[in-house]
């Protein structure tokens, strides 16, 4: 570069031809594109992420990384340490802020609810940093997941119906089914009335079920869901399909509701019937009484 700057300046110098200027510039403006095409093509290492708090259609979540959401084990029947949920967990939103989430491990198995302080109430806390950093948005591949459907036809509000036989498939992937004999033991009604008065408080989500089976897989095709286990559910109507599973098939039919006037009062029942193999039966969505 001294060369190029006394033959500018002084037109002379240490001898330096017009050829090697330009070799020079030209040298000067390749390493100048090298550098350049280097920062574009450099990756970012700022990663921008959604805050998930304001979307309320969000049913369930994935986590992305182990943490803490609120539960803890049993010893003994009292609060144990903290629980970490794993990383790959699949939870329940049950209500949500602008950056923090309550979850819920829904609906699982009696015998890992064996080892978990309160595992059928919703957890007291809320979980910070709901954005897709720690968290994605899931749709359960397996829609039947964490319903419970009670045998018949469809609510009556008949003492008829009562104690029909239940059964539902956990998050972490058990069906479980209950008898009339066992939901009559301990008062269950149906999902929503029993002898503790409150849903939650419901024995159904708690009691050992007469029969617990595990799911090895299943398949959604439309409106039909198929779960393939080893042992058959007396109960349930599957079919043996192989040496190994036998396979009951889940279709959901239609919402329906009904209404009943005492007085000035109304009680009004949801639900959507589904069938069971060859038999019918229902899930309770909601009940309500206005007076």
């Amino acid at each position: 570069m001294k060369c190029l700057l006394v033959e500018i300046d002084n037109g002379f110098g240490e001898g330096c031809s017009m050829a090697k200027i330009t070799l020079m510039l030209r040298n000067i403006m390749i390493i100048v594109g090298i550098i350049i095409i280097g920062l574009t093509v450099m990756p970012s290492k700022v990663q921008a992420y959604s805050n998930l708090g304001d979307n309320i259609n969000i049913d369930y979540v994935k986590l992305k990384r182990p943490m803490f959401t609120g539960y803890y084990t049993k010893v003994s029947g009292h609060k144990g340490h903290r629980i970490i949920t794993p990383k790959g967990t699949i939870m329940q939103v049950l209500g949500s802020s602008a950056n923090t989430v309550g979850l819920s491990y829904g609906l699982i198995s009696y015998q890992k609810q064996q080892h978990i302080y309160k595992p059928t109430h919703p957890a007291n806390y809320n979980t910070p940093h709901y954005n897709t950093k720690h968290f994605t948005p899931y749709k359960l591949k397996l829609p039947v997941r964490g319903l419970p459907l009670q045998s018949g036809i469809g609510y009556t509000n008949s003492k008829n119906d009562n104690y029909k036989p239940i059964f539902y498939i956990t998050m972490d992937g058990y069906l479980q089914y209950y008898s009339n004999a066992r939901l009559k033991h301990y008062d269950v009604k149906n999902i929503f009335e029993s002898k503790s008065g409150s849903q939650y408080e419901n024995p159904l989500w708690r009691i050992k079920p007469t029969t617990s089976v595990k799911v090895n897989h299943f398949k959604t095709i439309g409106k039909t869901s198929y779960v393939y286990y080893k042992k058959p559910i007396r109960g349930l109507s599957e079919k043996k399909v192989s040496s190994k599973y036998y396979r009951l098939s889940i279709r959901k039919g239609i919402n329906e509701s009904e209404s009943w006037h005492y007085g000035d009062s109304t009680w009004t029942v949801w639900w959507t019937t589904y069938t069971v193999g060859d038999r019918p039966f229902y899930f309770i969505r909601e009940q309500e009484a206005d007076s």
